[in-house]
């Protein structure tokens, strides 16, 4: 019986330490927003609420993204941000923005949303359970890494999302 408890508790121990490691993904159904939360009205698919983006950036971006939809119904939204609120990291609060903005189809959860938050120069990809197996949490990080980042690092924020949401379109694109 010891050994019954003992491995049980071992397995137990063992899920809890894996799932702490994983990156937390988003349902469109499953939102559970802090009560004190307010979060921006999207304005579209391109939402930079911190003004780094021309117009003519923002249009070049939106109509990337609004193609992709187009043929794959797969949604992808650019957010700057000016404020993550009382959240500790942008990871649990873009979880939560894209939850509440519904990124992606319902049903198919197939949303990616870019965040930026530039007061800690960071930034995460945030993508839906419905395109896990064509865009994972590795190939998230070595976009951000390799992709957007150095160009970011330049203050090229345009280039670094342009390249960054052509790296995502490419792996979902991938049989």
């Amino acid at each position: 019986m010891q050994f019954k408890s003992l491995l049980l508790t071992l397995l137990v121990t063992l899920c809890v330490s894996c799932e702490a490691t994983h990156k937390p993904h988003y349902t469109a159904a499953t939102a559970e927003n802090r009560a004190d939360t307010v979060f921006p009205i999207p304005t579209g698919f391109i939402n930079d609420f911190d003004n780094i983006l021309s117009d003519e950036q923002e249009a070049i971006l939106l109509n990337l993204v609004k193609q992709h939809e187009a043929e794959t119904s797969n949604q992808i939204s650019i957010v700057t941000l000016t404020s993550i609120q009382e959240y500790s990291g942008l990871e649990e609060y873009s979880l939560d923005l894209a939850n509440n903005w519904g990124v992606g189809q319902e049903g198919k959860n197939n949303g990616v949303l870019i965040a930026l938050y530039m007061k800690d120069r960071r930034i995460w990809i945030q993508n839906g359970d419905g395109i896990m197996e064509k865009l994972t949490d590795d190939e998230t990080l070595a976009i951000i890494n390799k992709t957007i980042v150095p160009e970011f690092k330049k203050d090229d924020y345009f280039t670094g999302f342009q390249k960054g949401v052509e790296a995502i379109i490419k792996e979902l694109k991938q049989p």
